[in-house]
């Protein structure tokens, strides 16, 4: 039995691999849920064990142009299977782990830093052209976005800075701690100004890091029940760790 209080393990498969993994699990009567919205869902924890097809990332409009993220990753085409335990009973390793923090961050940016860590060439070059494409967008829905997370007063272009540094800097930190020598990057803004932080949960933005400090984005917190300005430490599986070496 964990001691943690939130744990999930997420796993990037190909379509052979999770059909027969389906078919063990389905064998073994537990239940597995398939996402078809929204891609955080299967983060909460009243699911055990969801799944998220390649289809589902370009199906969802509330988050569409967010998603385009994973359309140009390494993962693209990839199966995303989210699990409450471990699956190594079944031959897998899981990509990354998520569990509970209680880190709070030494420093955070002021607007003239975050629009630095968004001229960046590393962000730029890795930022897919849909994410950047906010001038199509339904001026009224996003006023009514704004309005329940209660940003009054606070137009959308200033705050789509906030969700562009943020992604900046899990690509190229300059809001870390280190560990071990190693450098951990952490979410810059609090979740009202943070956008699709399953990027981050995922590993599809910030893979290159051992461990990255993640807040949820105002979706996670809808669709996941993930806590307000709370940080998780997502930690990536790497084979330097050692086979038999847990990197949490």
């Amino acid at each position: 039995m964990s001691s943690y209080s939130y744990q999930k393990f997420v796993y990037w498969q190909d379509e052979s691999a999770f059909d027969a993994l389906k078919t063990n699990i389905i064998a073994d009567g537990v239940s597995l849920t398939e996402t078809k919205k929204a891609v955080c869902s299967p983060l909460s924890k009243r699911v055990d064990l969801g799944y998220v097809l390649p289809s589902t990332w370009g199906r969802f409009e509330l988050c569409k142009r967010q998603l385009s993220w994973y359309r140009k990753s390494i993962y693209y085409g990839k199966i995303l299977l989210v699990s409450s335990f471990d699956l190594d009973e079944y031959g897998m390793r899981y990509d990354v782990l998520i569990r509970q923090s209680v880190f709070k961050p030494p420093s955070l940016p002021s607007e003239e830093e975050k629009a630095e860590l968004v001229e960046r060439l590393s962000y730029k070059r890795a930022r897919p052209e849909e994410w950047d494409d906010i001038a199509s967008l339904d001026d009224e829905e996003n006023e009514r976005r704004l309005n329940v997370m209660g940003l009054r007063g606070v137009k959308f272009e200033e705050l789509f800075v906030s969700h562009c540094a943020n992604h900046a800097n899990f690509i190229e930190p300059a809001y870390f701690i280190l560990e071990k020598d190693e450098r951990v990057p952490y979410s810059i803004c609090k979740t009202s100004h943070i956008c699709s932080a399953c990027m981050e949960w995922y590993n599809i933005v910030g893979c290159s890091f051992g461990k990255k400090l993640v807040v949820p984005c105002p979706g996670a917190v809808l669709f996941a029940g993930l806590i307000t300005n709370r940080y998780y430490e997502v930690t990536h599986w790497r084979p330097n760790a050692g086979d038999d070496e847990d990197p949490a």
